[in-house]
């Protein structure tokens, strides 16, 4: 079964999704990044271009024919995405198809309103006998820079 974590207290969600992903795939993981639209694809394929500043996460669409050799595979279709070992869900929705990811990461924002619905999602998979983690980032961040930042 997934381990699920949240990544809560993030101070801009696209950044730590960036960060993440290109932290993942360091570490030679297989990841997918679930969009809830195409938009949302669309968004992130640029996203994933422009970081690093210095290069880019090497990405494509789960439709692409180079997609199983492509460390980084973007897609809103839950259906097309492979089995990998790092799944990023950026639906707002608790995903039904989890068979064969070993781990699925949800970013949660500081904005109360997507607190909420995390608080709601963190239920559903719950509901679906699994346990998630909480991942406190302005907590690990006092704690990487010696203090208090408050």
């Amino acid at each position: 079964m997934a381990e699920v974590t949240f990544y809560f207290n993030v101070k801009n969600r696209e950044q730590a999704l960036a960060q993440l992903v290109g932290k993942a795939v360091a570490q030679q993981c297989a990841v997918s990044v679930l969009a809830a639209s195409e938009a949302e694809v669309a968004r992130l394929d640029r996203l994933l271009w422009d970081t690093p500043q210095t290069g880019f996460l090497p990405h494509c669409r789960a439709s692409d024919e180079i997609a199983a050799q492509t460390p980084v595979v973007l897609d809103c279709r839950a259906q097309l995405l492979s089995p990998r070992q790092v799944l990023f869900n950026w639906t707002g929705e608790v995903i039904s198809e989890v068979a064969g990811h070993d781990r699925i990461i949800e970013i949660v924002p500081q904005d109360e309103e997507q607190r909420l619905a995390a608080r709601e999602r963190w239920r559903g998979w719950q509901a679906l006998g699994i346990k998630p983690v909480a991942i406190d980032m302005l907590e690990l961040a006092r704690q990487r820079s010696g203090g208090d930042t408050a």
